[in-house]
């Protein structure tokens, strides 16, 4: 009983992080700050959003999808994400011991907007990598102690091979990958960097061919693959 009860506890802070998600993305590409304004709006008649119209989940299910002042068509990305955000911190904590839990909440949450963003606008977050980094010099000098040297050489490794890459293909690499590509492959360690490089730069092919864009948005498929291979580091550990 009390397990189910911490486990509904970090569904519930799961949607909540999921709507601080859908702050991250919907602003920034919409071209406005994050700080301003200050209470989430409707984008389509500008009012301010009631504080019981914006608990997660709930609330776009009791107005059924729609602003309750103009009765425009709100986005079902918000519910998803949020719905995400929950089964994803449920998971972590069912999983995991605390302290790994919120290391992986931590990624999950400052990853998915930068998917979204770097997407659409080609940009990367620096608060992505930093967050990552910050979280994961936790949870490797705690947890993976006795492979310090070898996760720094393998995001040395990592970003070597990107530097390489920029200077032949000086358009096709972006400052923002050249941060968060170390970052992610000091996360997973060095067992798990190769995997990291072969399938990000897969899956940044098929993103590619999706968008029909000559670009490849790399900054989303090293996000996608690194969380993948941080989260079987901590589950095989």
């Amino acid at each position: 009983m009390w397990n189910s009860l911490i486990l509904l506890f970090w569904f519930i802070i799961g949607a909540i992080f999921g709507s601080f998600a859908n702050v991250l993305i919907y602003r920034p590409m919409a071209g406005l700050k994050l700080t301003e304004p200050r209470f989430s709006i409707c984008p389509n008649c500008g009012a301010t959003i009631r504080w019981y119209d914006n608990v997660p989940i709930l609330s776009y299910l009791v107005l059924r999808g729609r602003c309750r002042d103009c009765g425009a068509k709100i986005s079902i990305r918000y519910p998803i994400i949020e719905i995400t955000y929950a089964l994803s911190f449920l998971l972590n904590h069912a999983i995991f011991p605390m302290d790994l839990a919120i290391v992986l909440d931590i990624i999950f949450t400052v990853s998915v907007p930068a998917i979204f963003i770097d997407l659409r606008k080609m940009l990367l977050p620096d608060y992505t990598w930093i967050c990552t980094l910050v979280a994961s010099i936790y949870a490797n000098l705690y947890h993976f102690s006795d492979y310090w040297l070898l996760d720094i050489i393998g995001a040395v490794v990592a970003l070597t091979i990107l530097l390489l890459l920029k200077m032949r293909y000086k358009d096709g690499i972006g400052a923002g990958d050249l941060f968060l590509l170390p970052t992610f492959a000091y996360a997973c360690g060095f067992v798990y960097m190769p995997f990291l490089l072969l399938f990000s730069s897969l899956l940044g092919i098929i993103f590619g061919a999706v968008k029909k864009s000559k670009v490849i948005p790399f900054g989303p498929a090293i996000i996608s693959v690194g969380y993948v291979l941080v989260f079987l580091r901590y589950l095989l550990k």
